[in-house]
């Protein structure tokens, strides 16, 4: 009976057809539908009266965070209307908005704004909603003093309070970009910020936010895609926290525990030492500030684990002491110690001074590196111009990013190399490794997108190769802006042949637009003749050479075998 159910049901009923029959729209509608009947029976049965819309009308006004929806609405202008989003909202411009250099100040101001795609936006847009509200609830719109009132002088102003808390955004986003490490972007470094605010004030609130804010993720990809088809394929897969500004988020995370601490400490409002602890170890674990890394060149990382694991078990304690502990000297804890020639500070006050050294040695180095800009030193001259552009294809050279500011006795870790198309700007202070060589041959395929404020111009680049009977590869790359011919700007060494036809061996090389055949014997070139096209053959040498789709056959005195076959990359194999 089962066998047969397995062959009648699915002819009955076609599951992806009834599916996919289904209007995007009607989808939407059953989903704000079953959200509105949930949130409609919490509201009702867990709260009675209302008394979540009181609470929230007792900190914002009209119950909701104009602050953080203000500094929200900034970072959408500028995806929108300075990235080109608008047009292209998966595809915005973003090279040319990454603080690089104080020389380059547009990239500085808009670098913390700016985001690499929808998706990291979104990202970015739906934490800072969760953090960002806890944050400002903690400050408040109206006066948390006992008998304090709105009105009663400027602070406490609610709308002068929504002002400061706004601009505290705009600030702390021009901050983390002015003394990021590297070429920042993103909001994220403001979304740490927000969260160690809202750590110190509501630590276990700020837990279910780690947890709640990746379900906004999933509601919006629900709403937008409610159908997902799911296949094993093959893919390029990066170096996922390569691509992470570790430095820029712990900066960020360490300046809001500071703000909040001093705003809970103004208002002399005590803290739980064990949550602060928990929400410390929960936020900094779950969102991998232990990740310490280092460039190893061409593609590959060093992260050190356990150093890092170290350093947030001791974040955690001196969160607690700045947050929680006592504003007692420490001589005052010391049996005997009546020595008061020199004032000896607080555990509070030692704390906050480890904080803050950190902050500032982080800001001199960020500092340092902004101050400099990278060279073009090892630029190839087989490169692509698009207005202030180059783009070109390196191999194995000095990543210029890393290498921006010298260290002594530190050369080997900043002289760090590396291979693939890499753009070049001299007016934006710009070095950057776009598509790294094992992505390009990994694709076969890729896209540099330049641009600036009002103009994109796309440049694709591709890999052709061959592999030879032994395993040898060669390959070809070619570099095309959008409406104009290709340009060959990187050839790889000859493919020499694991075997020997007539005492003659065979290699294949790059030629000027295409590749060739070369024949050798005795150390000596016979012959070199054009690739065949598909279905055709040449004779170079004495040996017939013949295309037959994606593969090459050499025949001579009646033998014939494989020599060469079509380098296809493995995410375009069937």
């Amino acid at each position: 009976m089962s066998a047969s159910l397995a062959v009648v049901v699915p002819a009955a009923l076609d599951v992806r057809g009834l599916a996919e029959s289904i209007p995007l729209q009607m989808w939407q509608a059953f989903l704000i539908a079953s959200v509105l009947f949930s949130v409609g029976v919490l509201y009702r049965v867990v709260q009675p009266g209302g008394r979540w819309g009181q609470r929230l009308r007792s900190r914002f006004v009209l119950g909701v965070p104009w602050g953080t929806v203000l500094g929200l609405s900034v970072v959408l202008g500028v995806y929108f209307f300075v990235q080109g989003g608008l047009a292209h909202r998966f595809d915005p411009v973003n090279l040319p908005f990454r603080a690089t250099s104080y020389a380059y100040p547009l990239g500085v101001v808009l670098a913390g704004f700016s985001h690499f795609g929808w998706g990291h936006l979104l990202g970015n847009l739906l934490s800072g909603l969760v953090f960002g509200s806890i944050a400002e609830y903690g400050w408040s719109h109206y006066p948390t003093d006992r008998g304090g009132h709105s009105f009663g002088s400027w602070l406490t102003n609610p709308f002068v309070r929504i002002g400061l808390f706004f601009v505290g955004i705009i600030v702390a986003g021009l901050a983390t970009a002015a003394l990021s490490w590297g070429p920042l972007i993103g909001f994220s470094g403001v979304v740490y910020l927000l969260a160690g605010v809202a750590l110190v004030f509501y630590p276990i609130t700020t837990i279910v936010g780690i947890v709640a804010w990746p379900r906004l993720w999933h509601l919006f990809s629900a709403f937008n895609d409610p159908l997902q088809i799911a296949e094993p394929s093959v893919g390029y897969s990066g170096v996922g926290f390569a691509g992470t500004a570790v430095q820029g988020h712990a900066f960020g995370f360490l300046i809001g525990v500071l703000i909040g601490a001093a705003i809970l400490h103004r208002r002399r409002r005590a803290a739980s030492p064990g949550r602060i602890w928990f929400a410390a170890m929960i936020y900094t674990v779950a969102n991998e500030l232990w990740s310490i890394f280092w460039y190893l060149g061409n593609s590959q990382y060093i992260r050190f684990r356990t150093l890092g694991t170290m350093l947030l078990f001791a974040l955690a304690g001196l969160i607690v002491l700045v947050v929680a502990g006592s504003d007692r000297s420490l001589s005052d804890r010391v049996p005997g110690s009546d020595d008061r020639s020199m004032p000896i500070p607080s555990g509070r006050q030692v704390a906050a001074g480890v904080i803050l050294f950190s902050l500032v040695l982080m800001s001199v180095v960020g500092v340092a590196i902004n101050l400099s800009a990278p060279s073009g030193a090892d630029f190839s001259d087989d490169s692509i111009e698009v207005r202030d552009y180059e783009i070109a294809y390196v191999q194995n050279v000095t990543n210029q990013q890393i290498a921006v500011v010298d260290l002594p006795l530190l050369d080997q870790v900043t002289n760090v190399r590396t291979s693939g198309v890499v753009v070049y700007s001299e007016q934006r202070r710009l070095w950057h490794q776009v598509i790294s060589e094992s992505n390009l041959e990994s694709r076969g395929s890729g896209r540099v997108l330049v641009g600036g404020v009002g103009w994109r111009e796309p440049v694709y680049a591709y890999r052709s190769g061959w592999e030879v009977v032994g395993g040898d590869v060669t390959y070809q790359v070619f570099l095309r802006p959008e409406s104009r011919e290709p340009k060959l700007v990187h050839t790889a060494d000859p493919a020499i042949a694991d075997v020997i036809l007539a005492n003659r061996t065979v290699a294949i090389r790059s030629g000027t637009d295409t590749f060739e055949v070369v024949v050798r014997r005795d150390n000596q070139t016979l012959d070199i003749g054009r690739f065949p096209s598909n279905g055709n053959n040449v004779t170079v040498g004495g040996i017939t050479f013949e295309r037959a789709n994606q593969n090459l056959y050499a025949s001579v005195d009646g033998t014939a075998l494989r020599i060469a076959q079509r380098r296809i990359p493995p995410t375009r194999r069937r």
